[in-house]
């Protein structure tokens, strides 16, 4: 049984979180090839423990855009860590574009049904309601391979979306692959993973991690880490190159969400996984794995862990140390020199 929220109930969560205390807990960075980052920490005004307001994101673009030359390419804050504090992510990309191929931008005409957008509407208010209360009742049960509230009316929507998913899959395929409208797409493919479990539903979803728009993209991949969290016998292998080639990606959500996956499509250590991330993906990993915050870079850790042959329960234990990013890289180049 899992405790995760939907990306939106996070959100929602956070906010009220951090309403209280609009403090900067960390600046981390991702994409940031051969930037000294050490050096641009240290020379900016802006540093954790200092208050958060409005106009810190814009005082931060603007002082990165002078000691660099160029703009970030996001400036992103999340809420919260363990103490409330905000967290901002930055993006420094260098604008000669992404490493990460994406699907062409869909031109059909394919829309979902005019009443299954409202029950999905009422499902994502009743999120709403439930988080403005406080009663802690959004955390979800994975374990059949779809999410299900603990909160009574929160569940019964996400019952009418499974019974929905489960009689209007070749709709629902047909809007999540083809339909040029990102929010039809973006509930399309959260529907698809409260359908039938199938082969089929893995390649839509696995082809949607692919989308254009990052919401439809998030929507997916967390269905798959539903998925692969769950306690169900999936109908087909979920495909691990996609991801793998995320963790390249300029926005922090696409590295985040493959992070999740990946660290449970590498339980088993198939050598092909463990590999294909070391070869194409070694790098933005440990960027993902050396932020400040352990609630964000515990996968990735482990992820490394994997990979340098250390030991399971070692690695589960260790990996909220930020230390262990180290111990994990000396392992991993241990490993490799045994190899050659």
């Amino acid at each position: 049984m899992s405790t995760l929220v939907p990306r939106f109930v996070a959100t929602l969560l956070s906010i009220a979180v951090c309403a209280a205390q609009p403090t900067i807990g960390a600046i981390d960075f991702f994409a940031y090839a051969s930037v000294d980052i050490d050096a641009l920490r240290s020379d900016l005004t802006i540093q954790p423990g200092d208050p958060w307001t409005s106009e810190a994101n814009k005082l931060l673009t603007s002082e990165i855009e002078e000691l660099l030359g160029r703009s970030p390419s996001g400036v992103n804050v999340v809420c919260c860590d363990e103490a409330g504090n905000r967290i901002i992510y930055v993006g420094l990309a260098d604008g000669s574009g992404s490493r990460v191929q994406m699907n062409p931008q869909p031109a059909g005409v394919h829309q979902l049904d005019a009443d299954f957008l409202i029950v999905y509407e009422q499902y994502e208010e009743a999120v709403r309601q439930a988080v403005s209360r406080g009663d802690g009742l959004v955390l979800e049960d994975h374990s059949r391979g779809y999410s299900l509230s603990h909160d009574p009316g929160i569940r019964a929507l996400q019952q009418r979306i499974r019974e929905y998913a489960s009689s209007k899959s070749v709709r629902l395929f047909a809007v999540s692959r083809e339909s040029s409208n990102a929010r039809h797409r973006a509930i399309a493919i959260d529907a698809i993973g409260y359908g039938l479990h199938s082969a089929d539903q893995i390649e839509a979803l696995a082809y949607s991690a692919l989308d254009p728009d990052r919401t439809v993209r998030n929507n997916a991949i967390r269905a798959l880490w539903v998925l692969a969290s769950s306690k169900v016998e999936l109908q087909a292998p979920i495909p691990y190159d996609p991801f793998v080639d995320l963790l390249n990606s300029d926005v922090r959500t696409d590295r985040g969400k493959s992070t999740a996956l990946l660290e449970r499509l590498t339980e088993d250590r198939g050598p092909g996984v463990m590999a294909a991330i070391l070869q194409r993906s070694l790098a933005p990993l440990v960027e993902c794995a050396r932020w400040s915050w352990s609630g964000h870079a515990y996968r990735a850790r482990v992820i490394l862990g994997r990979i340098g042959g250390m030991d399971e329960a070692t690695v589960l234990d260790q990996a909220w140390d930020p230390g262990f990013v180290d111990v994990a890289l000396d392992a991993i180049q241990h490993s490799r020199a045994q190899e050659q």
